[in-house]
Formats: structure tokens, sequence, C-alpha cells
């Protein structure tokens, strides 16, 4: 009687102890499970989450293709400095599922161990939003400590759907996925890592934009006016160089010293008093610029030429002149379509004789200001017998272009001197304009394919665009082309001459890549050049598509990300909750069997004695 009783208490508690490890598995029909697997898990952007009425709302992980970034732009690149990372969140329509994104409701940013800025109150700002789209700005701090990398700065955003088509009643969770931007920051160089070099001043250094166009009669005043600019340096002053061939007066102007607390672009006037004894012609005037480079004060001589007016001697072989030839520079033509830097080219000249009478003696002298162009053949002039009068000639010239020069238009200076039929001389000066148009330089890095994407899905194929070029590269935009993907443009803006662009590109899966095939698709760049045209600039990449996937078997993070994973099915809860019943009745029944058994055994050698 006792054993039975015995047996009845140990297999009650046995099935008691299963009852208890199934609860703790498997949660009640009326409870919602509110825990989500998803990122963003140190910051609980995830979890339930508790309503103005009392009753837990659902979050739960969001499908990765609900989401998309796009106009991603990042400003400010280095450690210890501000950051300003913008960009736009749309929500996108899942026609398999038959829902769209009703509402975009908050974007945060994840803060974790990786996070490259100053958890300050920006890094814990919540943008709140409404509706389907909605643009977001941070400006963060970047971290002191930072080496020179591609970081990525995550972003939680929380949102609701809709049904559509009624397939579906409603939908009333919140849903939570991150997407991540990688942002490039400068890490600060090492004291070791600046050499004390003396610094040396070159001619590309300072440039002069004149504001006039200096003319002056002997006696009289000549004004010049211009703008000292430096792309890189701080300029302190800027002074006229007086020698023996000065060709002012010393008055007070001619000492004037022109200075700043340090700019890269000095406005300078200067009102001269022109000699008296000046010849007619163009003179240089050397002005002095004092700038800093990199610290060290340095400077750069550049040469203004001013057109003169002197005395002329009365000749009496003026009073047979019947007409004054003029003979002017009309046009010109190169050989190449366009002129490259570093690259050599034909000048032709055409030259034409205005006057009535023909022109002897033609001497051409070409010149730039800073030696932009230079001759081949060393010489930079020509000369021709004579030009017939309302005639044209041609004069070429083998130049090659400096090297260092950008795109834009640089002037050559045509001098040209000449006699009529009296031996009369005459002198004349043309200016022509010739554009240098650098080569269009551009490549692809950090090229990013989605970890994922299914067909029927979506993921982000992130890239850098570098600028490689002299120029700015204008209206930028991105698509990616292939046979089992497609997507819709992306604009990037304008990239600055060596500067990198960023762009993010949003695929749609298509259809399954072929086990054969290495899933190459192509990545098309459009933008404008300097000359204003339209270009574009292909490369190759490769984006695997899967086969279709549920909502269950897609990843939440499409930037790679470590995910956690999932519970288990309700089925399958069921299922552990079972067999632990019947592993702890079968394991009872053994322990009671051996203590019958025993119990047996004692009884008999009580008996034997």
């Amino acid at each position: 009687m006792e054993d039975n009783i015995l047996k009845k208490k140990k297999l009650l508690l046995a099935v008691l102890l299963s009852l208890a490890m199934v609860t703790s598995v498997v949660p009640g029909q009326n409870l919602k499970t509110a825990w989500a697997a998803g990122e963003g898990d140190e910051q609980g952007n995830t979890g339930s989450l508790v309503g103005d009425d009392g009753m837990q709302s659902e979050v739960i992980n969001g499908n990765a293709a609900d989401i998309s970034f796009s106009n991603v732009s990042v400003s400010g690149s280095k450690a210890g400095g501000k950051v300003n990372v913008s960009f736009t969140v749309t929500g996108n329509r899942n026609s398999k599922k038959h829902y769209d994104i009703e509402n975009i409701e908050k974007i945060y940013p994840v803060l974790n161990d990786s996070f490259p800025f100053v958890m300050d109150n920006e890094a814990y700002r919540v943008t709140n939003g409404s509706g389907n789209s909605v643009s977001c700005s941070y400006t963060f701090r970047a971290k002191d400590n930072l080496d020179t990398a591609y970081y990525m700065a995550g972003f939680t955003v929380v949102y609701t759907r809709k049904a559509v088509d009624g397939s579906q009643t409603a939908y009333d969770s919140e849903y939570s996925l991150n997407k991540n931007i990688s942002v490039k920051l400068t890490g600060k160089p090492k004291a070791t890592e600046k050499p004390d070099v003396k610094q040396e001043a070159k001619d590309a250094d300072i440039s002069l934009k004149m504001r006039n166009t200096p003319y002056g009669v002997y006696g009289g005043s000549c004004a010049v006016s211009f703008v000292a600019s430096s792309k890189k340096y701080a300029i302190k002053s800027v002074v006229p160089v007086i020698d023996n061939n000065f060709p002012f007066a010393s008055t007070t102007d001619a000492y004037k010293v022109i200075r700043s607390a340090g700019t890269r672009n000095l406005s300078c006037s200067y009102n001269f008093k022109v000699k008296n004894n000046v010849s007619t012609g163009y003179q240089g005037v050397v002005f002095r610029i004092s700038y800093l480079k990199n610290g060290q004060a340095v400077t750069e001589d550049k040469t203004v030429n001013i057109e003169l007016k002197g005395k002329t001697q009365k000749n009496k072989a003026d009073k047979g002149k019947k007409s004054t030839p003029r003979v002017m520079v009309s046009g010109f033509t190169t050989d190449v379509k366009q002129v490259r830097p570093n690259g050599k080219f034909l000048l032709t000249l055409e030259l034409r004789n205005n006057a009535s009478q023909a022109v002897h003696n033609i001497k051409l002298t070409m010149s730039t200001e800073n030696g932009e162009f230079l001759p081949l053949s060393g010489a930079s002039t020509a000369y021709l017998d004579s030009i017939a009068a309302k005639s044209t000639a041609k004069v070429s010239f083998w130049m090659k272009a400096a090297a260092g020069l950008s795109s834009k238009s640089y002037q050559v200076t045509v001098k040209t001197e000449y006699e009529d039929g009296r031996a009369n001389g005459y002198n004349a000066e043309d200016h022509v304009s010739i554009p240098v148009v650098q080569k269009d330089r551009i490549s692809l890095t950090d090229v990013v394919p989605p970890d994922m994407l299914s067909v029927g899905g979506t993921g982000d194929l992130s890239f850098s665009i570098n600028n490689l070029g002299g120029s700015a590269l204008n209206n930028v935009s991105v698509i990616c082309k292939g046979k089992e993907i497609s997507c819709e443009k992306s604009f990037v803006g304008n990239i600055a001459a060596g500067a990198t662009g960023y762009a993010t590109v949003t695929l749609n899966g298509d259809q399954a890549t072929a086990e054969d095939s290495d899933g190459t698709c192509t990545i098309v760049v459009k933008y404008e050049n300097a000359s204003g045209e339209t270009k574009k600039y292909t490369e190759k990449t490769n984006v695997y598509v899967s086969e279709e996937m549920d909502d269950a078997d897609v990843p939440a993070d499409d930037m790679g990300d470590t995910q956690s994973k999932k519970g288990l099915p309700l089925a399958a809860k069921i299922a552990i909750g079972v067999a632990a019943v019947v592993v702890v009745i079968v394991v009872v029944r053994v322990i009671v069997k051996k203590r019958r058994k025993k119990k047996e055994e004692e009884l008999m050698d009580d008996e034997l004695l």
C-alpha cells in the first residue's frame, strides 16, 4: 500500500515538473510575444512597448526590403571635428505580402562600441517622423582617437505597416530594423609625421585676376586693380617692386603696401603717375606677394603687363601716308579637338590685313602670362614677308601645354610688328583664349554588394566614387544594370576635383542567379564634365540573387551585422514539451522499478535470517 502511494506521489511530481517546463517554453495564447530578432539590442530598440492604454504594443523585427536609404550625404571627415550625415528614409511596398509602409515613426542612431562619434546629446537625439518618407540630418562630433578608415554609422528605423489589396485585415504591430551608412574619417596626424621642411614659393601658389585693363599716357595717371588669390595659402601683403625699369614716378602709391591678417583673396588697387620719358608699348610691373605656406612665410613675384603711351616724334614722312595699315588676329585653330595638360598641339593663327595697301616684314611674337603654353622649337616668334591688302595669312606654332593646367581657358598674347610700303613701322597686340580640358578620371572603391538579395526582395549596393581628375564632376547619378536585378536611378550630386562621393543604390531581385553565372552586373555613373558634356563611366561588380524567400528567412539587416536568432515556432515548442514529459515518466518508472526490486531483495534476506 505504501509503495502504491509513493509511486503515485512521484508520478504526480514528475507531471507537475514537466508542465512547468512546457509553460516556460510555450507562451499563453492570450499573451503577445514582443521580442524579435534584430539589430540595436544594445539600445533596446526592439521589444515590448507599453501604450497609453496600458496594453503591450508589439515591436517586430522588420523585413530588410521595407525600408531604403537615399540621398545620403556626408560632409566633414576629420577626427575630433564635426561630421554631418544626412539622408532620406523611404518605406517600400511589398506587393507579394500585400502591405505598404504606413508611417515611419522614429529614426535614431545605433549606439554601440563601433559608433565612431561622441555620445553627446546629438547622438541620443530621436528624429520623429510621419508618412512614408522622412528626411534626417545629424551633426556628430567624431571621436579624437580614430584612425583613418571607413566606419559604419547605424540608424534604427521604427515604422508601421498597412494592408493593401484587401488580402490582410490589419497590421497592428510596430516594426524595427537597422540600416548602416559608410563614413570615411581621417585620423589626426602624429607629431612625428610633420617633418620640418623649408617651404619654397611656387608660381602656381598665387594667381592674379585683373579687375581692369591698365593703360597710361606719359605724365598722366594709371590705375592698376587686381585680386591676388591662392587656393591653399593665406596672403599677408602685396607691394610693388621698384627697379630701374619701373615706369612710374615715386609717388605715395609706388611704395604702398596692402596688408591683411591672412586671406586667400586680397583686393589691390594702385593709382600710379606715369613718367614723362616712358616708351610706347607694354611694360611689366612686378608685385611682390608675401604669404604663409604650411606655417612658413614665403614670397612670390608676379608681373602685370601695362600698356603705356610715350611721346611721339613727328616724322615728315607721315604726311605721305594715305591710310594706316591694320593687321589683326582674326581667328585660330588647333589640330586636336581638346587641348590636354602636358599635351602637344599645332596652333594656327589667322592674320588679316584690313588696310587698303599691303604690309611687309611681319614679325609675330607669342607669350603667356605664366608659361601655360610653350613652343616646342623654343622660339616664340615667326616671320612673314607680306600680306596683301584685304587678305589673310596663316602662321602655325607647335606648342605644348604645361602639365599642371586645370580645365579652363588660358590667354595667349600675340604681338605683331610690320611695315607699310614706305617702311613706316607699326605694331599691334591681340589676345586669343585657348581652352584646356583635363581628362576625366574616375574610380570606384569600397563596393559593398547586398549580403542577401532574393527574388522579390531588395538590397543596398553601396560604393565610393573617386574623382581623380582636375575638374569637378557635376550632376552625378548612378544606376546598376544586370540580367537578374533592376533599380531606380540614384542622384549623388557634384563631386569636386580630388574629392569622393558616396552612392547607395537599392537593388530589386528580379530572377535568381543561375548556378553557372557569376552574377555580373554593371554600375553606370553618369555626369557632366567641365565642358558641359554628358559622360558616363561603367564598372562591373558581382551581385547574387537567391530564390524567393519568406519573411522568416530574410535577414533583418541588409548591411551584414550579426543577428539574433528568431524564436522557435509554436509547434516546435509544444513538441519539445511533450518530449520532456515522456522522458520524465520513463525516468520515474525506472527509478520506482529499481527501488521495488531492492526492497524485495531486502525482505528475502530478512526471511532467510
